[in-house]
């Protein structure tokens, strides 16, 4: 697990404000100890240039920054279609099976099918918010396709209703082994080591800007750092698309389960 997996074990509301605190205090502390400690009398002479080179690296970064917040957003969206389609196939196989004709092998494998749409609820999406895997929820799986393999059709309607109930599985199946390998992804180490860097030598760079009045420093530096911060925020939100309260949920499942409380 990452440590951006931790932060989102945070209420967004209360990381939100905890990100952009230490980032303003961070970088307003830092432009008062330079202002006070650092003394170069070429920066007032360098102003311009300094202030240009400020200018490019700051458009440089929040180029980069909107490139990764572009490419988590993207993701969360890819994900976020595949487990709506998942859903689909998932609540079209759950009315082939309950609606088809022969009572006494419909009623033995919507029960295995019901007991596999509890554990996704009930055991997979919990482990997958924690970055792991549901060998349970597999097995139950795995004993849905095992049974429909064995049903036994006796007319061609029945024929019609079995190769349905297969198509929606193995788009289940498609759409399950996406979701599982989407668990996995997030922004790779070098990219956030990129982003880091990129942040301090554009603080640096706002440091470096000679300012006469040192309240007037510290205040624009300090909204500096808030402003990145929000852009950490928002990347770290976005890059685990099923942890935190803002995670993907089980919803289409929960609406199969309420479908059969209401039917009975």
């Amino acid at each position: 697990m990452t440590f951006t997996y931790y932060l989102l074990q945070v209420p967004p509301f209360l990381l939100f404000i905890l990100m952009i605190a230490i980032g303003g205090t961070l970088c307003g502390f830092g432009t008062f100890l330079f202002d006070k400690f650092v003394r170069l009398k070429v920066l007032k002479s360098h102003n311009e240039v300094t202030g240009f080179l400020f200018t490019v690296v700051a458009n440089l970064y929040a180029f980069l920054l909107g490139f990764v917040i572009f490419m988590v957003w993207g993701q969360l969206n890819d994900t976020q279609v595949n487990v709506n389609q998942e859903g689909s196939s998932a609540f079209g196989l759950y009315r082939d099976i309950k609606f088809y004709p022969d009572s006494i092998e419909s009623k033995a494998l919507l029960e295995i099918y019901l007991y596999f749409v509890s554990n996704v609820i009930t055991d997979e999406f919990p482990n997958i918010s924690r970055m792991k895997s549901s060998p349970k929820t597999l097995a139950a799986f795995n004993q849905v396709f095992y049974k429909i393999e064995r049903l036994n059709p006796k007319n061609a309607m029945q024929v019609q209703l079995v190769s349905e109930m297969f198509h929606h599985l193995n788009e289940l199946a498609g759409h399950r082994g996406i979701r599982t390998a989407a668990v996995q992804t997030e922004v790779p180490s070098p990219i956030w080591w990129t982003i880091l860097l990129g942040a301090a030598i554009v603080i640096i760079c706002a440091m470096l800007l000679d300012i006469e009045n040192i309240k007037v420093h510290v205040m624009l530096n300090s909204l500096l750092g808030i402003f990145i911060a929000m852009y950490f925020f928002i990347v770290i939100v976005l890059d685990h698309p099923f942890t935190g309260s803002l995670g993907i949920k089980s919803d289409a499942y929960m609406q199969i389960v309420n479908m059969e409380a209401w039917a009975k």
